[in-house]
């Protein structure tokens, strides 16, 4: 955030400067004897404010605040502080050197040869351009001849690389060629906006967004060759740092404020701090006389981040390359300061085009990985998942740890236009692991792991319907009790298919018992039963109340009998013939039944009532019915 705020204020101010603009909110002015705000959006404010101030080696603003470093405050420095509340001074912070050895022998990466002798700076971050051809990122002021005075006069030009097996970083005392012939030239290269900032007392430099120290070699492809990655330099007995790699480089990015590593000649593969903005308030750094773009790292002493001869080397936070060496120097707490020119901030300025994989040479992104949860299947039931449409995707499964199940197997299918798919699980019963991994333009995905779980589903058996009796009616007119296409019908449900049901006279008129009917129940459970009088001469014998209980051959102990009753009465007391549709279906007993099947299209077993004489019982013998009529015939 802070890097997008600083740069969109650059953009705003039209003055060869930092974009103050920004950075400060206007207010009016206090009075005389209070201090001040700096009204920043106007460049002549600024530039008269800061005239005559020398010795300013830091720069930052956020906030509406001007950071200021300076190593040690002057008489105008204070006054500047007095007349504005809104700049903040920091003392204590010092000119820093370029880290490149004009008058090292030897070098770690390269050779930058001047006039007046050779430079050593390491390498920075391997690549390629938007042509395809070989690049590798540094520090801009390892291009530049840069006289005692400060005074930049003409371009260095690159020399061989460095043995690695005698560079300081691996214990050596000097250069020594590689042999392998000079690196390339110079590209892109920029070192500051070429401003010193000693100037006259009246004039004030200004850092401005092109402040950066950054160049591009383009190297001589017949000599070598790149390769993305940073050594970490335990292959330098080798003479061949490329075979032993710290980290791949992925991607350019910026900085976080946590641990930082660097690769270069002089000090190896290193680690240190990235110094927080509210603890270092700075964009700008002054490096050899010029300003430089970048952030803030500390170290111990006794084991340095950077050191003259790493300058350009490599600043990376995992696989991602954030910045070069630019300089440094001692900090006034005794520990090791080191300034890291940003590399996504000097691309972005410089619009220099740098590529981590070579133009056409990438290697298509491997597809995301299938997604599919547990499941619970039957056997040989669909195992189902989701993956990119039109992905090949393999499914493999073993039978889990512990499980009886044996099928092991694959196969491979096809996702579909919405990216599902699915396969036939196993056969056997149990546990299986099962992984899945899609392939997309020969670009395969991790694989994803889940479960399956393959069992019979239980078949629930239903519950049984609650038994009903009906009896219908449960009131009739002796003279319509002895027509056998009336009577009385007893319904009954709640059964098992095809179980045997009886229905028991119980008692009756006189006593009446003995009379019992079966009839198997259908494929509801129900059954029904058809009661009638045969003694048409004399309907009167059959007056009185019925009892009926129906029991079935499935019944348990705890099962009670369904129990129902009807009586025949005297034609005057009934309904004058037929049914009367009285009956709720309720027995008398036990509130079974709520109407049933009326019994209208369920199969009657017909029990032939002949009345009999007192304590004779009810039969279903056609001929007890002249016994009957013998009988009350003598009665007469």
């Amino acid at each position: 955030m802070q890097k997008k705020l600083v740069q969109s204020s650059l953009a705003l101010t039209a003055a060869a400067a930092l974009g103050l603009g920004s950075a400060f909110v206007a207010s009016p002015a206090m009075a005389d004897n209070g201090p001040q705000k700096l009204d920043v959006q106007n460049d002549a404010q600024v530039q008269k404010a800061l005239s005559g101030v020398e010795g300013v080696n830091a720069y930052g603003a956020k906030g509406g605040k001007l950071n200021l470093g300076v190593e040690k405050k002057t008489d105008e420095i204070k006054d500047l502080e007095k007349k504005f509340d809104n700049v903040n001074i920091v003392d204590g912070i010092k000119e820093l050197k370029p880290y490149a050895k004009k008058d090292l022998v030897g070098g770690a990466g390269y050779q930058a040869n001047t006039p007046a002798g050779s430079g050593v700076c390491s390498t920075g971050f391997s690549g390629w351009d938007g042509d395809g051809n070989p690049v590798v990122l540094t520090a801009g002021h390892c291009s530049k001849v840069i006289e005692d005075t400060g005074e930049i006069n003409g371009d260095s030009k690159i020399g061989e690389t460095e043995k690695p097996s005698i560079a300081e970083a691996n214990g050596g005392e000097g250069f020594k060629p590689s042999g392998l012939g000079v690196v390339g030239e110079w590209g892109y290269h920029s070192y500051g906006s070429g401003d010193l900032l000693e100037g006259p007392s009246d004039d004030w430099t200004e850092p401005k967004p092109t402040d950066i120290d950054f160049a591009v070699i383009n190297v001589d492809k017949e000599k070598y060759n790149v390769k993305n990655g940073v050594t970490d330099w335990s292959s330098a007995d080798s003479d061949d740092l490329s075979t032993s790699l710290a980290t791949d480089i992925a991607k350019v990015g910026a900085h976080k404020e946590t641990t930082v590593e660097k690769s270069g000649r002089t000090t190896g593969l290193t680690e240190g701090d990235v110094i927080p903005f509210e603890e270092y308030p700075f964009e700008y750094s002054n490096v050899g006389g010029r300003w430089v773009h970048g952030f803030g790292v500390t170290s111990p002493e006794s084991d340095p981040f950077s050191q003259p001869g790493d300058s350009g080397g490599a600043v990376f936070q995992g696989d991602t390359a954030v910045g070069v060496i630019s300089g440094g120097g001692p900090a006034a707490d005794g520990s090791q300061f080191g300034w890291v020119a940003d590399l996504d901030y000097s691309l972005e300025q410089s619009g220099v085009d740098f590529q981590v994989e070579k133009p056409g040479d990438e290697t298509p992104e491997a597809p995301a990985a299938p997604k599919a949860e547990d499941q619970t299947i039957e056997p040989t039931g669909d195992v189902t998942g989701k993956a990119e449409a039109g992905a090949e995707v393999e499914v493999k499964w073993e039978a889990a740890k512990g499980t009886q199940a044996a099928e092991d197997g694959s196969e491979t299918v096809k996702a579909d236009k919405d990216g599902n798919f699915t396969v036939e699980g196993p056969k056997a019963e149990g546990e299986y692991d099962f992984t899945a991994t899609a392939t997309v333009e020969g670009q395969e995905s991790e694989p994803v792991e889940f479960q399956v779980t393959v069992e019979k589903e239980e078949t629930e058996t239903p519950a049984p319907a609650e038994r009903e009796i009906n009896v219908d009616p449960k009131e009739i007119a002796a003279s319509d009790f002895v027509k056998e296409d009336k009577g009385v019908t007893v319904t009954v449900k709640g059964f098992d298919e095809g179980e045997k049901v009886s229905l028991k006279v119980a008692s009756g008129p006189e006593n009446v018992e003995g009379i019992t009917l079966d009839e198997t129940a259908n494929e509801n459970g129900a059954a029904a039963f058809s009661i009638y009088g045969t003694s048409e001469a004399d309907p009167s014998v059959y007056l009185g109340k019925y009892d009926v209980n129906v029991t079935g051959a499935n019944d348990t102990d705890e099962e009670k009998a369904l129990a129902g009753s009807f009586n025949v009465v005297e034609d005057e007391d009934g309904n004058g013939g037929g049914n009367d549709g009285g009956d709720d279906g309720n027995s008398d007993d036990d509130g079974n039944g709520d109407g049933g099947d009326g019994g209208s299209d369920l199969p009657r077993t017909g029990a032939e009532l002949t009345g009999l004489a007192a304590g004779a019982g009810l039969l279903v013998v056609g001929g007890a019915a002249v016994v009957l009529t013998m009988r009350r015939n003598k009665k007469n």
